[in-house]
């Protein structure tokens, strides 16, 4: 009797938190902060921000109970580091800042991301950063932000920005935090390791002993000399990959501007029904603890019935079956039609990615496939470019289809 009375007061605490639900009210609380005046040129690093982890669960089930669909969070993947990436632009305070396939390291400073949640009312995300030296700024921290319904009101967000706006701002001014701790010189030694591994990557034999991993870490054995023909060399092939880059950002940015009207609409249904189910839950709570209240009552009137709690024991379980019931709802049809609106987009990203015809040394060449393979291929061409300067072999280096 004791015990039992203890847990019913041990859980009336949840039916007052249960029962209060405050609703966001701010559209951008958080800016990110921008720069007030030229950057000098040393500090300004290029940013590359791979697509992100979707973190969608094999079993199908598990999708389920996080009302996840894999079509829209495959779609995210590629469509959050465009927001990420647009944020970081704009504040003046970086280099070029490029959406790129995983896999890249050969960038001032590396962007990863894994979505944790995503369901229109919460975006949680867990972000690594690293510049090229192998240098941690942002090790899987966790970001999130809760949207309100302001967020999605046309007549209030009438500049139609981010319901997640904050998450964007909080991790630019936290890389900027970072950058601002390391004095030029390492700076400067980032962006000369960055060239350095680019050169590595294009030219392994003349440039592979120059950069060494210590403790994680990458470190420079030697420098090449400023005009050394080589190094010359590799810097015009790095500008045509500077301009190839560009190419596959803007494919990226093609795809955010391609799905961002169905994404909003989905996340606008969204919060409503996940608004409704945490009212939901919230409601199947305080009738559970109001049911055990109503135990220990009948407990206390009668002790000798043999078991006179078992119909609101019975109840109070329905009750809680009937809350993990509620998560697998379906969606609702609005928000159906968007999610499957998004999952044909993001089905056909790959599909429809064009052939990239390049000129180069006055041959054309075709790059076909995924992003991921074209950037591949792109790559073995510029070391083949560098073999055919030279006139020396690389280390690994095969006839890719589409080579001159």
């Amino acid at each position: 009797m004791k015990t039992l009375s203890s847990l019913v007061l041990a859980l009336l605490p949840l039916v007052v938190t249960g029962c209060v639900h405050q609703e966001v009210i701010t559209i951008n609380a958080t800016p990110a902060r921008a720069a007030t005046a030229d950057v000098p040129d040393a500090m300004l690093l290029d940013v590359g921000i791979n697509i992100f982890d979707p973190n969608i669960p094999e079993d199908i089930r598990d999708q389920n109970e996080q009302r996840l669909v894999a079509g829209v969070r495959q779609a995210e993947a590629r469509y959050l580091p465009y927001e990420l990436r647009d944020t970081l632009q704009d504040t003046g305070q970086w280099g070029a800042v490029r959406v790129l396939p995983r896999g890249t390291e050969t960038v001032d400073l590396i962007i990863d991301g894994r979505i944790i949640q995503s369901d229109g009312e919460l975006l949680m995300l867990q972000v690594w950063a690293r510049d090229a030296t192998g240098r941690v700024w942002l090790d899987g921290r966790e970001y999130e932000d809760l949207a309100g319904k302001l967020n999605y009101r046309d007549d209030v967000n009438t500049g139609r920005i981010d319901p997640f706006q904050d998450l964007y701002n909080q991790v630019a001014n936290d890389l900027l935090a970072a950058r601002e701790e390391l004095p030029r010189k390492d700076l400067a030694r980032i962006r000369e390791i960055s060239q350095l591994r680019f050169a590595a990557d294009v030219a392994p034999r003349a440039f592979g002993d120059y950069l060494e991993e210590r403790d994680g870490r990458i470190v420079v054995n030697r420098l090449p000399a400023l005009d050394d023909p080589m190094l010359n060399r590799v810097q015009r092939i790095r500008e045509r990959d500077y301009l190839f880059i560009d190419t596959l950002d803007q494919h990226y940015g093609a795809f955010h501007d391609q799905i961002e009207r169905a994404y909003s609409q989905w996340r606008r249904f969204n919060y409503d029904e996940v608004v409704e189910l945490r009212r939901l839950e919230r409601e199947i709570r305080r009738r559970t603890i109001a049911g055990a209240a109503l135990i220990v009552g009948g407990l206390a009137v009668d002790a000798s019935t043999d078991n006179p709690y078992a119909s609101y024991s019975g109840r109070a379980g329905a009750l809680v079956g009937l809350s993990s019931v509620l998560s697998t709802l379906p969606l609702r049809p609005e928000a159906q039609v968007h999610a499957q609106t998004m999952r044909e987009l993001g089905d056909s990203f790959e599909a429809e990615v064009k052939p990239a015809v390049l000129e180069v040394e006055g041959k054309t060449i075709t790059l076909t496939g995924s992003v991921e393979s074209q950037f591949q291929q792109w790559r073995q061409i510029l070391r083949d470019i560098y073999e055919t300067e030279t006139g020396l072999p690389e280390i690994g280096s095969t006839e890719t289809s589409g080579n001159p």
